[in-house]
C-alpha cells in the first residue's frame, strides 16, 4: 500500500518525538482537526505532568498552541483537555495573547450522570466529610477555530458579491424604485434586491422570468436562469468550503456525558467514544487529525474508525507501544 505523507512525515504513525520537535515537522496549513490532551500540570507523573512554576507550564503551553495555530488550516478546529480552572484562564490569556485562535465552546466532561457505570462510587465518594470544597467530577474541553461564526453562507453580507452587483445593475436598468417593482411584480421579487442585506437570495425561476419581461435599459446584459444559478452554486460550494467543519450529531450541546476510560497502561486516558465525537462533529473522512501529546494513543484508535488520517507524537516509550498494539488490535478486528 502507497504511504500517504505530510510534508516529510507518514501519516497514521505514532512518532516518538518532543510534541514541539515534532510539530516543527508538519508543513504551514496542513492539517484539518487537532484535538490534544496535554500535561494539566497537577502533577499525576513526575515525568511529563509537572512544572517547576505555573509560567514556566504556561511558555510551554504558549508554544504548543502557536505550532497548532501554524500546522492547522485555515478552516480547521482545535480542542484541548484540561481539569484545573485557574491553570486554563491562564491558558486561555495566552491563546487570546499570542494565536490568532476563536474561541467557540468551553466543554463539561461530566464522569456522574445518570446510567454511568461509576455512578455509585461517586455518589459514595462525594460523601466524604473531610473536604472543604465541591467534589471535581469534571473535566474540561476547549473548542477553537479560526472563525468567527458559522453562519449560512447565503446571509454573509461579504459573499456573492458580483451575483448581487448584478441585481444592483438590474434594478437600475429597469429604472423603477424597488417599491414600484413589487406593486408590479409581488413581494416575491424582495429577497433579490436586499443586494447589500444578509436576507439576499437568488429568486426563483419564475420570478426571474417575471423580471425579464420587464422593460429595460439596453445597455443591461441578462443572463439565462441556468447561467445564474451555475455561478450561484460554484460560488457557494466555494464558501462552503472555506467555513470550518461542523457536522452535527447526537451530541451536540456543551455537555458530555462519558464513562470514564480504562487506564490501558496510561494514568490519563479519554474515552474513546468522546474523541470519536469530536472527528465526526469536526473532521470529514480523508481529512487529517493531529495529536502531539498521543499517551496511549485514542485519537489515532478513534481516527482509525472513523476514516480519517492521524498523525502523533509522543515522548514517552511505553505509550507509543501501547499505541501500536491497540491500532493493530483496531486492524485485525476490522
Amino acid at each position: 500500500m502507497e504511504k500517504k505523507l505530510l510534508g516529510e512525515l507518514e501519516l497514521n504513525r505514532i512518532y516518538q518525538r518532543d510534541c514541539i520537535e515534532g510539530m516543527r515537522l508538519i508543513p504551514d496549513d496542513s492539517v484539518n482537526l487537532i484535538v490534544i490532551d496535554p500535561p494539566y500540570n497537577i502533577g499525576k507523573d513526575s515525568r511529563w505532568d509537572k512544572w517547576k512554576s505555573v509560567e514556566g507550564y504556561v511558555d510551554f503551553m504558549s508554544t504548543v498552541f502557536k505550532e497548532c495555530e501554524r500546522v492547522l488550516k485555515p478552516n480547521g478546529s482545535f480542542y484541548f483537555f484540561h481539569n484545573d480552572m485557574v491553570q486554563v484562564r491562564k491558558l486561555m490569556d495566552a491563546i487570546d495573547d499570542e494565536t490568532s485562535f476563536v474561541y467557540k465552546n468551553f466543554i463539561l466532561w461530566n464522569k456522574r450522570y445518570n446510567g454511568s457505570p461509576r455512578k455509585y462510587y461517586f455518589d459514595n465518594v462525594i460523601k466524604t466529610e473531610s473536604s472543604r470544597s465541591y467534589r471535581p467530577l469534571t473535566e474540561y474541553c476547549l473548542f477553537y477555530t479560526f472563525q468567527k461564526e458559522l453562519t449560512d453562507v447565503t446571509h454573509d453580507v461579504n459573499k456573492f458579491e458580483s451575483l448581487r452587483s448584478y441585481f444592483r445593475e438590474f434594478l437600475a436598468a429597469l429604472g423603477i424604485t424597488k417599491k414600484a417593482l413589487m406593486e408590479n411584480v409581488g413581494q416575491r421579487a424582495d429577497h433579490c434586491f436586499r443586494c447589500s442585506s444578509s436576507q439576499w437570495d437568488l429568486p426563483t425561476q419564475e420570478t426571474y422570468e417575471s423580471l425579464l419581461e420587464l422593460p429595460r435599459d439596453n445597455s443591461f446584459v441578462a443572463v439565462s436562469y441556468a447561467e445564474l444559478t451555475g455561478i450561484y452554486e460554484g460560488m457557494r460550494q466555494q464558501y462552503e468550503s472555506e467555513r470550518y467543519t461542523y457536522n452535527h450529531q447526537k451530541t451536540h450541546h456543551d455537555v458530555w456525558d462519558y464513562e470514564v476510560a480504562p487506564k490501558l497502561g496510561h494514568c490519563t486516558p479519554k474515552p474513546l467514544d468522546l474523541i470519536e465525537n469530536i472527528i465526526l462533529h469536526s473532521s470529514n473522512p480523508g481529512d487529517v487529525v493531529l495529536d502531539c501529546f498521543m499517551g496511549s494513543g485514542t485519537t489515532a484508535v478513534a481516527s482509525a474508525r472513523t476514516g480519517r488520517n492521524f498523525i502523533g507524537f509522543e515522548r514517552e516509550p511505553e505509550y507509543v507501544e501501547i499505541t501500536n498494539k491497540r491500532l493493530d488490535n483496531e486492524l485485525e478486528a476490522n
